[in-house]
């Protein structure tokens, strides 16, 4: 089995969006002056059956923000530490996202962020972001309503000049203002290790009228097979 925390997993995690980033950002951009915050928890294992959890935990714990400096310019913060047996996973990207397209129903946005990605015994290394979202409105009707969204993103990273693509798809249903439910197929390709895919659903409660509670799960379908369970708090304001 690889090490806690291998370059392959360092790498997915390193780009892997929060679930609450993934379920409410993207196309659309948040109301000039309006902040949006998620603490988010993830515990995983690095096995295929849960037995894996006995000897090998890994916690990945992140901060994500989001600011509308105006009604058109979203600027925000997705950080996080990853820990492992004996490895660590540091990383921070500010970024700027911009809409570019809105036909109909559909919002199209560009984003461009900079930040550092740094793991154990290795060279701290500066990251070049550039990211497309697409995401669709449905209408509600007497079951609620819902949204469709995808977001991918190109890395570079240096000094080692690496690329890393990355690709999520999105879909939620809102049946009333308390509750939604969010399915979510995270998928990656990174230079060394190749393709990865997770499965991430979730579930999210209102605990209250500027926050909510999520609570979810993670599966690899492709890549190491890794299995876990995640939780967030959201806070709007």
């Amino acid at each position: 089995m690889p090490a806690p925390f291998d370059r392959g997993l360092a790498a997915a995690l390193a780009l892997a969006l929060v679930l609450p980033a993934g379920a409410l950002a993207g196309a659309w951009p948040r109301p000039k002056g309006e902040t949006f915050l998620s603490f988010g928890q993830e515990f995983s294992t690095g096995a295929t059956t849960l037995l894996g959890a006995v000897t090998d935990i890994r916690s990945w714990s992140s901060v994500y923000a989001e600011y509308g400096l105006t009604d058109r310019l979203t600027i925000g913060l997705d950080a996080g530490l990853g820990q492992g047996e004996d490895e660590r996973v540091e990383t921070a990207l500010v970024f700027a996202r911009l809409p570019v397209w809105s036909p109909g129903e559909h919002r199209v946005t560009v984003d461009l962020g900079v930040g550092t990605l740094a793991e154990t015994d290795a060279t701290r290394q500066t990251r070049l972001r550039l990211g497309l979202a697409w995401g669709r409105g449905i209408a509600e009707g007497r079951h609620g309503g819902g949204w469709l969204g995808m977001e991918s993103s190109a890395e570079l990273r240096e000094p080692a000049g690496e690329v890393a693509l990355k690709a999520d798809f999105t879909a939620g249903w809102k049946p009333n203002e308390r509750w939604m439910v969010i399915g979510q197929v995270q998928t990656g390709y990174y230079p060394v290790d190749g393709g990865i895919v997770r499965l991430a659903p979730s579930v999210v409660r209102r605990i209250s009228p500027h926050s909510h509670l999520q609570l979810g799960a993670t599966a690899e379908v492709v890549g190491e097979g890794a299995l876990g369970l995640t939780g967030a708090v959201w806070f709007s304001f």
